[in-house]
């Protein structure tokens, strides 16, 4: 009987050094992978969440609406000015959605099949589900910017465009990183006929203030 029980206890102990092996193994193996997919669908995720964002706030704002041109008597553009009050409120709307937004992705996760880090096409889907938290550190910082690029003979294009940063932290079992998450994405342009205006108003959530344009072709970005 004794015998018996000690074959039991060296049995459960042989089991119970494997089992750590396995999680040892596991984890110096097959963390940097399962890592590096958590956070390469964080991204995606957190990249559309922001592109939908911004579409929806942008779509009703055209060139027209964000800036306001000023020409002479012979239709020359001699003056561009943002319209302020439509910039601060594309920026701050937005900035409002995607952090509401990464907090909904914060209450409901991401899953991943375990069957995706092994590489293999047929096995991706496989396997069961690891969960993945995805947590908002700080805050959405949206900043309106544009910049002209050369289009064309005696034409420039007028790019503009949101530039969107924030970090979040991935968190998986035993694993936990912080990601950068930095996107431009556009919002209208605009080609304008002839030279570009001598002044133009920067861009700016203060008071916009008159600057000398420099050609594109000096590889100017007003921003």
């Amino acid at each position: 009987m004794r015998r018996k029980r000690n074959r039991l206890v060296r049995n459960l102990c042989l089991i119970c050094f494997a089992v750590l092996g396995l999680l040892i193994y596991l984890e110096i193996n097959l963390a940097p992978a399962i890592q590096a997919i958590a956070e390469a669908k964080t991204k995606l995720v957190a990249t559309e969440i922001i592109n939908k964002a911004v579409n929806r706030n942008a779509v009703n704002n055209t060139y027209g609406d964000i800036v306001e041109i000023h020409k002479d008597s012979q239709d020359r553009v001699v003056l561009m000015m943002p319209n302020t009050r439509v910039i601060n409120q594309l920026a701050t709307q937005t900035t409002l959605d995607i952090e509401r937004d990464l907090e909904d992705l914060k209450s409901q996760g991401i899953s991943i099949p375990l069957g995706l880090i092994t590489g293999s096409a047929l096995l991706s889907n496989t396997g069961p589900p690891l969960k993945v938290e995805v947590v908002p550190v700080g805050t959405v910082n949206v900043d309106v910017m544009d910049e002209f690029v050369e289009a064309g003979i005696n034409q420039t294009k007028h790019r503009i465009f949101l530039n969107i940063t924030t970090d979040l932290k991935v968190v998986v079992p035993m694993i936990g990183s912080t990601i950068n998450i930095s996107m431009q994405v556009p919002v209208t342009e605009s080609i304008i006929i002839g030279p570009v205006p001598e002044w133009y108003m920067k861009f700016s959530s203060d008071n916009a203030v008159p600057y000398p344009v420099v050609p594109p072709s000096d590889g100017l970005k007003t921003s």
